[in-house]
């Protein structure tokens, strides 16, 4: 058998902690790539998945089986992210980013703004 055989193999004798970790895994790493919560909540959610992707990886009978699972977790989230991505796009469900205005702002040396020599001679 290959070894992405054995790795699907090992998908069926996997026990409810090992399904709930990986599902952990899988929904902290979602939570810490979005912009759901706040910078602190992203940092809790990643710490939270590496804790569960290396308790999956401990709990499981072939950690290296394991490790395999969760590059397969991160590059499945990642191309479902791209193919939602690609059909919104398509579809002009993206929004633009505003229009910004910019003020023209005249240079300090600009002979109009000066004052004129005749201004500043007062007559007597």
């Amino acid at each position: 058998m290959s070894v992405l055989g054995d790795v699907f193999e090992s998908l069926k004798g996997m026990s409810l902690l090992q399904l709930l970790l990986a599902f952990v895994a899988c929904t902290a790493y979602a939570l810490a790539q979005g912009a759901l919560v706040g910078r602190r909540g992203r940092r809790a959610a990643w710490a939270m998945a590496l804790t569960a992707a290396a308790g999956f990886a401990l709990e499981s009978t072939e950690w290296m089986y394991a490790a395999m699972l969760c590059a397969f977790a991160i590059v499945g989230l990642g191309v479902f992210v791209g193919a939602v991505w690609l059909l919104s796009r398509s579809l002009g469900l993206v929004p633009r980013a505003p229009a910004t205005i910019v003020d023209e702002v005249q240079p300090a040396n600009d002979a109009a703004t000066q004052p004129q020599r005749s201004d500043l001679v007062h007559s007597v």
